[in-house]
């Protein structure tokens, strides 16, 4: 089975996949083509009707149309119906009235049509315990209350995008410990898991369970981490979370690795707040251990971050003065030209 090929078709954006050419005017030949074989064509719609959520896309003189319902099979939030002109849809056409040069197509029933043949060659590599990677597409970030609070628990998945529902704990999403999924993971983001397992719901329903950290590479297995911090550097840290003796945070370009911070000492006594960045020292660092430490001694408030970036502003700017200047104006207007194109 490619699971692929499989993915590449109906895991697709208008980022990523050049949908379907339209035809010479009058050309109905291809979608009754399409009808009467059973084959599939990808479609990017141009237009959501604010009522129904129908989506459409006009070819020539012939008007394409996918009622709402049949995008995933039920109407979904109109509050989102603009997100769905993001996407790239592989159809199958339904229906055809030639007379007012109408086609209908649906993009659920060519998902419900792959998802058996993908589900059978799923469950025969869990049985034979060959190892299985599949790509999914997030639908969802899982969250549960805890003492109040919003907290994490993992990522749902729509796998090879035919409607299979997968979970990945979040516990499961990399090799390192992971606070939060929040800015790690979107809607629309796409993929690869490792199929760990079939679970059945009392409620007759399932999902699969994935892992995606066999798939990421462990980021204190790095040679640049050595490299770049030791032992004495002073970093910018900013924090995550809070415990009772100690709090972590995260260092610009260290994502996947969380600091251990201890709290200021008496001499340097100042609140942490989760979000707001510090100054700090590294005083431990053993890769092998899995352990990075620091000691904070200053609070960087929003007020010092401004001036910081102001005082970096104007070196560059000094720096910029004392280089070779441009030849002419009109290289130095070429120069602004090529700047002001920079997004």
């Amino acid at each position: 089975m490619d699971f692929q090929n499989i993915a590449d078709m109906f895991l697709v954006n208008k980022n990523n996949h050049r949908p379907m050419a339209k035809g010479d005017a009058g050309h109905m030949k291809k979608y009754v083509s399409a009808y009467e074989q059973g084959t599939y064509l990808m479609l990017e719609f141009e237009k959501v009707d604010s009522v129904t959520g129908d989506l459409s896309l006009v070819d020539d003189d012939i008007t394409v149309i996918m009622p709402s319902d049949q995008i995933t099979g039920r109407p979904y939030d109109l509050r989102y119906r603009a997100q769905k002109l993001e996407d790239v849809y592989c159809v199958k056409v339904t229906s055809i009235d030639s007379a007012k040069k109408i086609v209908y197509v649906s993009h659920q029933e060519a998902r419900m049509e792959k998802r058996p043949e993908i589900e059978a060659a799923i469950q025969q590599y869990l049985e034979s315990n060959t190892p299985v990677i599949v790509t999914g597409k997030i639908l969802k970030i899982q969250t549960r209350m805890v003492d109040g609070a919003a907290v994490d628990t993992g990522v749902w998945l729509d796998l090879c995008g035919v409607g299979i529902p997968a979970f990945v704990y979040i516990g499961n999403w990399k090799k390192t410990y992971t606070e939060s999924l929040r800015g790690k993971a979107a809607y629309g983001d796409i993929i690869d898991v490792k199929v760990l397992e079939r679970v059945e719901r009392k409620n007759g329903m399932y999902y699969y369970s994935c892992s995606r950290k066999e798939l990421v590479q462990d980021p204190w297995e790095s040679q640049e981490l050595s490299e770049k911090y030791h032992k004495g550097d002073i970093v910018k840290i900013r924090c995550i979370s809070k415990r009772e003796n100690n709090w972590f945070g995260e260092i610009n370009g260290l994502d996947d690795i969380q600091v251990f911070v201890e709290y200021p000492s008496e001499r340097h006594h100042f609140a942490i707040i989760p979000g707001m960045e510090y100054m700090g020292t590294i005083y431990y660092i053993n890769q092998d251990e899995h352990s990075l430490k620091a000691r904070v001694f200053q609070a960087l408030s929003l007020e010092q971050l401004e001036e910081e970036n102001t005082n970096v502003e104007q070196t560059d700017t000094d720096e910029a003065d004392t280089d070779e200047q441009p030849a002419s104006g009109e290289e130095a207007g070429d120069a602004g030209e090529a700047a002001a194109e920079v997004k």
